[in-house]
């Protein structure tokens, strides 16, 4: 008999679900394999990341093939493992640092003396101490729930709690706030959910639900 003529599917285009870092036309495209070539072996790096918050992800990277007459199409991947480790320190409630001023009742915690007088510093435009405002129930007033989710926050950060951008885009916004604003300023619709949102954003923080995690205390 006569000897084939015709090879079907002896070569095969791979691709990467995540792009190669060359500059090819098609950014996932590894490159064509034939039957000639075989086995065939691509070296490429992927940069995953990088992550906002630390903790634990997975990362899955496809590669696929498609053969090039009856386009017949197979992949395999691997799926890697990310630990991102939390930076440093770690973080307490607005409750706990309401209550471990040197005015107590809880005993005092030092964080409080790197402020320029204590609990007795001046917040912002509130004409009240920092003490006096941690002191004041909310009652439904958004500067105050924002107030002690930020100087909770601030606290944090000078006893060497790492952040978040998210946790420092709330912090700026609060600033802000704070010089123009104060308790008895009239909020429109937005302005007191924008303020709600940066208080719950600090929340989390100030709960270990983002940033570097609650501290045993």
């Amino acid at each position: 008999g006569d000897a084939p003529t015709n090879e079907t599917d002896e070569c095969i285009n791979v691709t990467d679900d995540n792009g190669t870092p060359d500059d090819a036309s098609d950014d996932t495209l590894l490159g064509e394999v034939c039957a000639a070539d075989a086995p065939k072996t691509f070296n490429y790096t992927i940069d995953i990341g990088p992550y906002e918050e630390c903790g634990e992800y997975t990362f899955t990277n496809v590669a696929s093939f498609v053969t090039n007459d009856s386009e017949t199409e197979g992949s395999d991947d691997h799926t890697v493992n990310v630990s991102v480790p939390c930076a440093n320190g770690c973080t307490l409630t607005q409750g706990y640092w309401k209550t471990h001023s040197e005015f107590g009742p809880a005993p005092y915690d030092d964080t409080w003396a790197q402020l320029p007088n204590g609990a007795s510093t001046t917040f912002f435009l509130s004409g009240g101490t920092w003490y006096q405002v941690f002191w004041t129930p909310p009652a439904g007033n958004a500067y105050y729930n924002l107030a002690h989710q930020y100087m909770a926050a601030k606290l944090n950060i000078l006893n060497g709690a790492s952040t978040t951008p998210a946790v420092d885009a709330a912090i700026t916004f609060a600033e802000n706030f704070f010089a123009t604003k104060t308790p008895t300023s009239t909020l429109s619709k937005a302005e007191r959910n924008a303020v709600l949102a940066a208080a719950t954003t600090l929340d989390k923080y100030n709960n270990g639900l983002i940033g570097p995690g609650h501290c045993s205390e």
